[in-house]
């Protein structure tokens, strides 16, 4: 089964926002797509990972080397099987667990959605139009049921 992580891809040297791209990780093979073109297969023994800062990952594959930034760096680094940060030294010499705090605000920035548009036509949502219209009608009716009994 494969895992496909959508990002951005940056060569050495380069600046900006990079190439969007999506790596497709499979049990074996990793694969390179930019929109509908193929950039690149590799084999997993042939791929290096290694945590670059702020959520990108600098990736050395078959000899050359490029910087994948993911939409979501924890979920690409639990597929990789890559440490998001070495652990710290603490003072008994033992490696202590390190959490990264600007992978996960990346992470969480990612997966906002924005609040729907308030100049949308759905205004009420179903089940309160439904509430709605219930108690209109039972209060409709109990005026008829009145006006007929007086």
């Amino acid at each position: 089964m494969s895992r496909v992580f959508s990002g951005a891809v940056l060569l050495p040297g380069e600046t900006g926002d990079g190439l969007c791209s999506s790596f497709e990780i499979g049990e074996d093979s990793l694969r390179l797509i930019a929109g509908e073109n193929e950039l690149g297969t590799w084999g997993r023994n042939d791929c290096d990972v290694s945590p670059a800062g702020k959520g990108s990952f600098q990736m050395r594959l078959a000899g050359e080397t490029l910087t994948f930034t993911p939409s979501s760096p924890s979920a690409f680094a639990e597929a990789m099987t890559v440490p998001l940060t070495p652990e710290p030294e603490t003072q008994g010499g033992k490696r202590g667990v390190s959490y990264d705090y600007d992978a996960a605000i990346d992470e969480m920035i990612a997966d906002v959605t924005p609040p729907p548009d308030p100049g949308s036509d759905e205004i009420l949502s179903k089940p309160m139009i439904v509430g709605i219209v219930g108690v209109s009608t039972a209060v409709m009716t109990g005026l008829v049921t009145i006006t007929m009994v007086i």
